[in-house]
């Protein structure tokens, strides 16, 4: 996710390698037109892929494809003022569309269900990605799928190998636990430093501004015990104290390095691409990041893609189980309007194919994780042990036995105005440089949760 976030969230809130495709079943009205809007790649080759299965798909149906792909700074604006105007495409895909244009349009029926495309494919996606695309709609009642489910992302570490040893230590050494594992990097810090090297051992994302905050503040309330604050079935347990606890746990472990000096100052102003660029400067030792961009933007420097920069699991819990992986489930979806819903279906049901969407996601360079299983199974390019940073993030988010968890906003849209407000993010800013205690931070954070909460009736089927 980029830094486009928060402004594509205030807008929503403020209007409310060439691919060889599997043939696709024609469409039952040759001839027509769909209109398609797509997020613009990171890369050339991700965006040919795209214009490739288009290609594909109108040469077997006879239908015809006006695809536009707009950057992810300006496309949910977009895509928002659409909705309210009506005047729509026939299919969607933004970046963000799971954080903030589905939950919301799926609540208020502004979208088209879409089970039919995804039960074409349904025994093929992971248990996540199925929870991800069902969403309540207050006026019908009931869950359906509103999202179709493409690709998948999550939290993981990207570590200065060179650095780890220059502080005198393997990168065996790293402990395989949570609260050790990131202790360790303020030690590397101490070791650095103590050799005359201005640098900082933790890269934490800590602004009150864009999503890697946002996702590494969750990932860590996940990861002490509040994966509950909201239960699939849409209902907030802000006053259980088990997700208060896991709250103030997830804050002091994020604000006190910031204070003990071992996270860089400006890091309270990071927009996404900020720790991106200071693990580049090689400023911090290590730092979170909810894709493999950060060693992948590097596979050209052969040294540093395959040897300097390791790609790292979350640790072990601090109960020494695994962490149950926060996944952002990435969905294509219809709105209600469109002129060509059965072109937009039929479309969506071809690039779905798992052969299709393994093609689609290769060319983005394993940047995005494959939502169905078989794809990792079948197609060795994913687990390839000679690449070392693919086969560590699909491992955990579709290797077996692995938990994952999608986002609250799938199960309740008021998380998604949570995240608009930066709620967490203001805790942490209120404990760094506003002498708040943690208990007191945590305590109005769940209260500005329940009020958001509050302002959307709770799920009756």
């Amino acid at each position: 996710m980029r830094s486009w976030y928060r402004r594509g969230l205030v807008a929503a809130f403020g209007f409310c390698a060439a691919m060889a495709f599997t043939p696709p079943v024609p469409a039952h009205a040759a001839g027509k037109t769909v209109v398609i809007w797509w997020n613009q790649g990171f890369y050339q080759a991700e965006d040919q892929a795209m214009k490739d299965a288009v290609a594909a798909w109108e040469k077997a149906t006879g239908n015809k494809v006006e695809l536009t792909f707009t950057n992810g700074s300006d496309l949910p604006a977009k895509v928002v003022a659409a909705i309210t105007t009506g005047e729509v495409p026939d299919v969607v895909y933004a970046d963000v569309s799971d954080f903030i244009l589905i939950p919301q349009n799926a609540w208020n029926d502004k979208l088209v269900d879409v089970s039919d495309v995804v039960d074409t494919e349904k025994s093929e996606y992971n248990k996540a990605a199925l929870e991800a695309g069902r969403y309540y709609n207050n006026v019908t009642h009931k869950r359906s799928y509103y999202g179709v489910p493409l690709k998948e992302q999550a939290l993981h570490i990207e570590v200065w190998k060179p650095l780890v040893e220059e502080a005198g230590y393997k990168m065996e050494d790293i402990p395989k636990q949570w609260d050790q594992y990131f202790d360790f990097f303020e030690d590397v810090q101490k070791k650095l430093r103590a050799k005359g090297k201005r640098i900082y051992g933790l890269g934490y994302s800590l602004a009150t501004k864009d999503s890697d905050s946002t996702y590494l503040f969750n990932q860590f309330l996940v990861a002490y015990g509040g994966g509950g604050i909201v239960t699939p079935d849409g209902k907030l347990h802000a006053d259980d104290p088990k997700v208060r606890e896991a709250a103030i746990k997830a804050l002091t472990k994020l604000t006190t390095p910031y204070k003990q000096g071992f996270v860089p100052p400006g890091a309270i102003n990071w927009g996404d691409p900020d720790n991106n660029n200071a693990f580049y400067a090689r400023q911090i030792v290590m730092t979170p990041n909810a894709t493999i961009s950060i060693a992948v933007a590097q596979m050209e420097k052969t040294d540093q893609y395959m040897h300097e920069i390791v790609t790292q699991q979350l640790p072990l819990g601090p109960d020494g189980k695994p962490v149950t992986s926060l996944v952002a489930v990435k969905q294509a979806f219809i709105p209600k309007g469109a002129k060509n819903v059965e072109g937009a279906k039929d479309f969506l049901k071809s690039f779905i194919k798992p052969a299709n969407l393994d093609n689609y996601l290769k060319q983005a360079r394993g940047r995005w994780t494959p939502v169905m299983p078989s794809i990792v199974k079948n197609d060795p390019y994913w687990l390839d042990p000679k690449d070392p940073h693919r086969h560590v993030s699909v491992s955990q988010q579709v290797g077996e036995n692995v938990p994952i968890m999608p986002w609250f906003m799938s199960f309740n849209p008021a998380y998604a105005d949570v995240n608009a407000e930066q709620v967490w993010g203001k805790a942490e800013a209120n404990v760094m440089t506003g002498g708040m205690t943690p208990e007191k931070a945590v305590d109005i954070a769940l209260a500005q949760i329940k009020a958001d909460f509050a302002k959307y009736p709770e799920p009756t089927e």
